[in-house]
């Protein structure tokens, strides 16, 4: 992680002067925000695939070791995501110079942004109603030792559940950013900026590869109940590949919302107005 995070500083200074870690830990409140930001991305995300979805297990660990490297691991973690996403971004910009400023929105932009996040909010309650059903119909326990350190219950995720808990928080995530003055991935779509949603789809994969063919001979995590787990890549379910850049979206999303200079260059700091 300390490799790909080094990599990204060096990129993106030398493509734009600008660093991620530098504005981190320029002070104190940067880097509590941050923290708590990754904090929190990793409460959501083992809380969604983990412990509700039962996808993976950790079998080195027991509960305390778990609990110890949470903060810092996800730190690290989301930091790695940001700094190879922005310097992939960083690249595509700089060998295709496309629209980046845009001075007047679209009539449509403030109902769409509004209709999103109403209907975000609506989709992200009941979908969290339906796994809980589920889990109760399951006779499941949420949070369980044994899942955590190597035995797991046997559960068929749910996949279009997941999928539209991800579209519920997106929405929200959208909306948010909208209403804070704030751009954001959809609105670079609808502008026609497309080097955020390149960067991911590139940067995701290539993070992809990395992390889960360097963790086959070694099982830091192990994945279970993936569904069509029989369709593979490079010896990994598909499906693993395909969940890669939807944790972008969503995590890039929140930390944009969550953090104000530290994340400008997410979606190219604003520019489109």
């Amino acid at each position: 992680m300390l490799g790909i995070i080094f990599i990204g500083e060096g990129i993106t200074l030398k493509l734009k002067n600008k660093s991620l870690l530098n504005e981190i830990l320029k002070n104190p409140k940067n880097l509590f925000t941050f923290i708590s930001f990754s904090t929190f991305g990793g409460i959501l995300l083992e809380g969604a695939l983990k412990w509700f979805g039962k996808l993976w297990i950790y079998p080195y660990f027991n509960v305390s070791l778990y609990l110890a490297v949470f903060i810092t691991g996800f730190a690290m973690y989301w930091l790695m995501v940001i700094e190879s996403y922005l310097a992939i971004k960083m690249i595509i910009d700089y060998l295709h110079k496309g629209k980046q400023i845009i001075r007047r929105p679209f009539v449509f932009e403030a109902r769409l942004y509004k209709f999103l996040g109403i209907f975000g909010l609506v989709i992200t309650i009941l979908t969290l109603i339906f796994i809980f059903i589920d889990y109760q119909n399951s006779n499941l326990v949420l949070f369980s030792k044994r899942d955590l350190i190597g035995i797991t219950a046997n559960y068929k995720v749910n996949v279009p559940y997941f999928l539209l808990l991800f579209t519920g928080l997106w929405f929200i995530l959208e909306f948010i950013e909208y209403s804070r003055k704030k751009t954001s991935l959809l609105k670079d779509i609808i502008h026609s900026y497309f080097s955020p949603i390149g960067a991911i789809l590139i940067g995701s994969f290539i993070l992809a590869v990395i992390m889960e063919t360097e963790n086959v001979p070694l099982g830091y995590w192990i994945y279970t109940n993936v569904p069509l787990a029989e369709i593979k890549f490079i010896g990994l379910p598909i499906l693993l590949f395909i969940g890669w850049p939807l944790h972008y979206i969503l995590f890039l999303s929140l930390f944009r919302v969550l953090t104000q200079k530290e994340s400008d260059g997410i979606w190219e700091g604003d520019l489109i107005k």
